[in-house]
């Protein structure tokens, strides 16, 4: 094989790179900067970008096919290149396309999905998960910890059956969390053994 030319380089970046953020599951590799409703606009918006690096892939891949075939001189090599770069494309165009497709229909309240409060230096994350027809909702209550470099560490305190309208306090060492659809009924969650110490 020659010394590989920019253009190998360029079609693994947009090949791969994309395919490794999404395997890692969460937005930037889990960077969780500033508040995790920014993470999930970002994860939107890159869900596009992401779409773009792989079709700019498969269109080096289908122009640049002689460039390849002088550098990857092995046809075994060349040919695990060129089929494994079509597949792993056309795999993730398709989840790409899926996921901004789903987020395109759906009119979901980002307010709604994403609360935060923030009580004597408790920062309590709330983010409701709705599966939709197939599944139940939940809402997951959290203390956001703050990390260096506007970064945030979530730690889950209970997972919660869904209420169409909610209010949440902390009273003391408590995460009152009072369910208004249900004439008031209360859930008190024990945060005593959730601290953000030792955070660096």
């Amino acid at each position: 094989m020659k010394k590989a030319p920019s253009i190998i380089f360029i079609i693994m970046m947009c090949l791969y790179l994309p395919f490794i953020e999404s395997w890692f599951g969460e937005t930037l590799w889990g960077l969780n900067w500033q508040s995790p409703m920014l993470m999930y606009q970002w994860g939107d918006n890159l869900r596009i970008v992401k779409l773009i690096l792989v079709i700019l892939a498969i269109v080096l891949l289908s122009i640049k096919r002689e460039l390849i075939r002088e550098t990857l001189k092995n046809a075994v090599i060349r040919n695990v290149f060129i089929i494994t770069g079509y597949l792993v494309a056309a795999v993730q165009i398709s989840l790409l396309c899926l996921g901004i497709l789903f987020e395109g229909f759906s009119s979901s309240d980002l307010n709604y999905i994403h609360k935060e409060e923030t009580f004597n230096s408790r920062s309590i994350y709330v983010y409701t998960a709705d599966s939709g027809a197939m599944g139940k909702a939940y809402h997951y209550f959290y203390l956001k910890c703050s990390l260096p470099l506007n970064r945030y560490e979530l730690k889950q305190i209970k997972k919660i059956d869904w209420m169409n309208e909610y209010d949440f306090d902390v009273q003391g060492n408590n995460l009152i969390v009072i369910d208004k659809s249900e004439e008031g009924k209360l859930h008190t969650l024990d945060l005593t053994h959730f601290t953000c110490e030792n955070q660096s």
